[in-house]
């Protein structure tokens, strides 16, 4: 593939015209896949909040049976199977995009294996998406599987984001930036990584907590009923599991927010990125405690879920940032000597 590159690339030297042409119509074909990909993670963000939002009111079971709802393909007019059946609905479109990503990735971008590969294992992994879904409404919401679920979202989520990452910096109107920044972005991007680790067991916690009855099962916060620690009773462990799970994300949180400041200079998203994944971390907190002292209002429900999904996001970025190499600078990397023989 790397030959047929440079092939075309000099065949577009000898006629300048239409190289330059053809150069344009590429560069607005990447445009147009980065752009599609960025879309693709603000809707999986959405489907993400939207999904809270038929968990916080109990319309998991709004529609019974899947793929259709109460027997129909348009839902009745009562309100839990239009909330039940719009997070249907934004799946879909999230389907819809994966699909279109992975085919602009094979169209603009088939000489960067990684994101031709990721965009199109992303395909396959939405349908496994759908069909955690399927059993969620056919078993009747088992708290395991909705958790599974949830953290089967981000994963997609991830995904469209190191493929969104990739695309721009494999643009050639970015090298130069992205050649500025690799090697500073590591530090940065190891602890985002370490962070994802750790965001997607609190989000498994998370979610089975919610399904399974035990966000109320401590009164106040910080504490659990007047405690630091939770009684003998196992929601009581479930729902603080929880919470020294996510305070315990402040060890990768902080490390994550001062590498990449003090190298602010040399990382030209460093400011943003800071600013991002900061301010979301400080919304987190004072959302879930808001949650607690409020029981769970659905707005703050749906709120706590789209916040760490964001945080997710901003992180995803962060690793993808700190080490995907671009495989053009990876190809024209010299070859090491070999040693003369003795």
């Amino acid at each position: 593939m790397a030959r047929e590159t440079q092939a075309r690339d000099r065949l577009l030297e000898q006629s300048p015209g239409a190289g330059n042409a053809a150069r344009k119509a590429r560069l607005q074909g990447m445009n147009l896949a980065q752009r599609l990909a960025i879309l693709t993670a603000i809707m999986t963000v959405v489907l993400i909040g939207v999904g809270a939002f038929v968990r916080a009111t109990g319309s998991g079971l709004g529609c019974p049976d899947w793929p259709l709802c109460h027997g129909q393909p348009v839902p009745p007019g009562h309100q839990e199977a239009w909330i039940e059946f719009s997070h249907r609905f934004v799946a879909s479109i999230v389907g819809l995009l994966v699909i279109a990503v992975a085919a602009a990735a094979w169209k603009y971008y088939r000489h960067v294996p990684l994101i031709v590969w990721v965009a199109t294992a992303t395909v396959p992994l939405v349908g496994f998406q759908g069909l955690l879904g399927a059993i969620t409404v056919v078993r009747e919401l088992p708290p395991e599987i909705v958790a599974t679920h949830l953290v089967t979202a981000m994963v997609v989520l991830a995904c469209i984001t190191l493929v969104a990452v990739a695309m721009w910096m494999e643009d050639e109107r970015h090298r130069e930036t992205v050649g500025r920044f690799r090697e500073a972005a590591r530090v940065p991007g190891a602890w985002a990584l370490a962070g994802l680790g750790w965001l997607a067991v609190t989000f498994w916690i998370g979610g089975y907590m919610a399904e399974s009855g035990a966000s109320t099962a401590c009164s106040g916060w910080p504490l659990c009923n007047g405690g630091v620690l939770p009684g003998a009773d196992d929601q009581e462990i479930t729902h603080m599991l929880h919470r020294y799970l996510a305070g315990a994300f402040v060890f990768f949180v902080v490390p994550a927010l001062v590498t990449a400041w003090r190298r602010r200079d040399q990382l030209p998203w460093a400011r943003p990125y800071v600013a991002a994944l900061g301010g979301l971390y400080a919304m987190q907190v004072l959302v879930g405690a808001l949650n607690v002292w409020y029981t769970f209002p659905d707005p703050l429900t749906v709120a706590h879920t789209a916040i760490a999904a964001c945080i997710w996001g901003v992180l995803a970025a962060g690793a993808a940032l700190g080490f995907y190499q671009p495989y053009r600078a990876a190809a024209a990397r010299p070859l090491p000597r070999a040693e003369a023989p003795a």
